[in-house]
């Protein structure tokens, strides 16, 4: 795999990594902050993904519904022969929890925070494990 934009795969990269890190530092206090750490599990693998289909697309997409990522990634794992697909299962529930938390009246409990967290680790550890290339710049 060739990263046809490294210079915003960085950056993107980069981005992912403070909401890690934010989100790691917040995680010892969940009951006080339960919505934030849930948010930046979430962009941590919006940033993740933005930065495996500009690595690999060379543009940068935007989507008012964030679905529609979900469907560019498939389209991209399947493009690069990528048949494992459970990161994609895992950004999918991410995504499904965003809008509800962001700009509803839903919150996370304690159970969900751990499971964003979990899902957002799992994404993360899928995404580079397949797109190693991309994210690492081997």
């Amino acid at each position: 795999m060739n990263n046809i934009d490294p210079v915003a795969t960085q950056q993107d990269i980069e981005k992912a990594d403070h909401f890690v890190h934010g989100m790691k530092l917040l995680n010892d206090d969940v009951p006080n902050y339960r919505t934030g750490i849930g948010l930046l599990a979430i962009q941590r693998a919006i940033s993740l993904n933005d930065a495996i289909t500009v690595g690999l697309t060379g543009k940068r997409k935007t989507y008012r519904d964030h679905t529609m990522a979900a469907r560019e990634l498939e389209k991209v794992c399947s493009s690069s022969g990528i048949s494992d697909k459970k990161g994609v299962d895992h950004f999918k529930w991410l995504l499904g929890r965003k809008n509800a938390v962001a700009y509803e009246h839903q919150r996370f409990d304690d159970k969900s925070v751990s499971l964003a967290v979990d899902k957002a680790e799992k994404f993360s550890t899928w995404a580079y494990t397949y797109f190693k290339e991309i994210l690492r710049g081997i």
